[in-house]
C-alpha cells in the first residue's frame, strides 16, 4: 500500500484511499496508521456494518494481503461492478483475473513492478469495469464460484 501511494504521489495522481474494517490486530493497525497518519489522502474509517455504500463509490477495491481466508470483500466488489486490486494470495484467482476484472499484483518489493502496475490501474479501469458489467455477477454466480472454490 505504501509503495502504491508513493508512486501515485510521485506522479501527482489524485486519489483517496479508504481503510475500512477492523480485521487487523492492534499491532498491525498501529503500524499501518503510523505509516499514513500524515497522509491526508489515506482515511481510516474503522468498522462499517454495511460497506456497500462505500464500495459503490470507489474506483477500485484493494485487498493487499498475503493470505485471506474468506475474500468476501472481493465478492461484494464484483456484485457492485467495482474492479479490485489484489495481491496474488492463494485462492484469489478463483474470483479475480488479472486485466480482466481486476489487477493482480505480485507480492514483491520491486518498485518497477509496482510502477508498471500503477500504469495498468490507471489505463485499464474502464475496460475492467466494462468486463465486470458484461459478466453481470449475480449472487447466484458468486455462490457457484464459492461452491467450486470450496470443493477444490
Amino acid at each position: 500500500m505504501k509503495q502504491l501511494c508513493d508512486i501515485l504521489d510521485a506522479k501527482n495522481i489524485q486519489y483517496n484511499w479508504y481503510v475500512i474494517g477492523n480485521a487487523f490486530t492492534q499491532e498491525v493497525y498501529d503500524d499501518i496508521y503510523g505509516l499514513f497518519k500524515e497522509n491526508p489522502k489515506v482515511h481510516f474509517l474503522g468498522y462499517k456494518q454495511n460497506v456497500y455504500p462505500y464500495i459503490k463509490q470507489m474506483n477500485y477495491v484493494a485487498l493487499l494481503t498475503d493470505r485471506e481466508a474468506c475474500n468476501l470483500v472481493l465478492t461484494e466488489a464484483l456484485i457492485l461492478g467495482i474492479p479490485s486490486i489484489v495481491t496474488n494470495f492463494e485462492g484469489v484467482e478463483k474470483q479475480i483475473r488479472d486485466k480482466e476484472n481486476g489487477i493482480v499484483l505480485e507480492m514483491t518489493n520491486d518498485n518497477k513492478n509496482y510502477e508498471r502496475r500503477v500504469n495498468d490501474i490507471l489505463s485499464l479501469h474502464s475496460k475492467l469495469k466494462e468486463n465486470i458489467m458484461q459478466k453481470d455477477y449475480s449472487k447466484e454466480d458468486i455462490i457457484l464460484i464459492w461452491k467450486e472454490w470450496l470443493n477444490t
